[in-house]
């Protein structure tokens, strides 16, 4: 049986338009198929008791449910197949796997095979990256607004983030157990492939295929020279300026320490206040 998941608040709330789109595809009886909201199920545990090992799970949606889905069934043991049918606005992961050709894409190890991270003691696992600083203040600008959630809002949002952020003075990193101060940073992400924020390469040397994890800073830019920079970041060009573009490669961890409340996104999840966080890449 294909167990189908679906968010109904994301892509506008269009989600179920995609769930019968994927059902036409799949072309098989109806009863053969299991639909599921994310917000009808209460217990995890208990709902994964139901399901048999051999049933499909395949879940619709972008980064964000994408995101939610996996910190739910992390650790669980799960042994069923895990599929992904996109249906966000930003998809970073599904980009990064490279099967355009694949409607639905099986991403087993990729869902069980996470980096962690540490907020606030709480700990989290991502798909593609963490970042503090004004990528922050946009996933949360664009996560508020009433408007219909697609490139264009993304982009106003990022003009009007402009001019209301401000650097971060000092920030202080320990990166296998060495230590790096940054000054005057416009945000500071680790990510574990290539793409963030709806398909900017900002670690073009990432893969998720293992373990390293990429810290990418942006620092001491001034502010009308940033809007410049930042388009170049879809190209993977901005690693040139280097007197601006810092990135290093994460063998084990990395601890990352600001001097005040930053906004920070976890694979477009945004959580604030944030002054620290400990990211550890997977653990074979």
């Amino acid at each position: 049986m294909d167990i189908i998941f679906y968010n109904p608040l994301s892509k506008n709330g269009k989600t179920l338009d995609t769930v019968n789109e994927l059902i036409r595809k799949l072309n098989v009886k109806r009863e053969k198929i299991s639909i599921y909201s994310l917000l009808e199920i209460e217990n995890i545990d208990d709902f994964l008791k139901t399901i048999d090992p051999t049933d499909r799970l395949i879940f619709v949606g972008g980064d964000g449910t994408l995101h939610r889905l996996a910190n739910a069934i992390y650790d669980k043991n799960i042994k069923n197949k895990l599929f992904v049918y996109k249906a966000g606005t930003g998809n970073d992961f599904l980009r990064s796997l490279k099967k355009k050709k694949e409607y639905l894409v099986d991403a087993t190890e990729y869902l069980k095979k996470l980096p962690e991270v540490t907020i606030n003691g709480n700990k989290h696992y991502f798909l593609n990256g963490v970042g503090i600083g004004i990528d922050g203040l946009i996933c949360y600008m664009v996560n508020t607004s009433k408007e219909e959630k697609n490139a264009i809002n993304y982009f106003k949002n990022t003009v009007r983030a402009f001019f209301k952020t401000k650097k971060i003075k000092k920030v202080k990193v320990n990166i296998d157990g060495n230590d790096i101060e940054f000054k005057n940073v416009w945000f500071c992400s680790v990510l574990n492939d290539k793409y963030m924020g709806g398909g900017m390469k900002f670690a073009p040397k990432a893969n998720r295929n293992n373990s390293d994890l990429y810290l990418v800073t942006i620092k001491s830019v001034p502010k009308w020279l940033l809007p410049l920079l930042l388009p170049s970041i879809y190209l993977g060009w901005h690693v040139i300026f280097k007197g601006f573009v810092k990135v290093i490669r994460i063998k084990k961890n990395i601890k990352i320490e600001f001097d005040r409340d930053s906004y920070l996104q976890m694979d477009g999840e945004v959580e604030y206040p944030v002054t620290k966080i400990d990211v550890k890449p997977f653990q074979k």
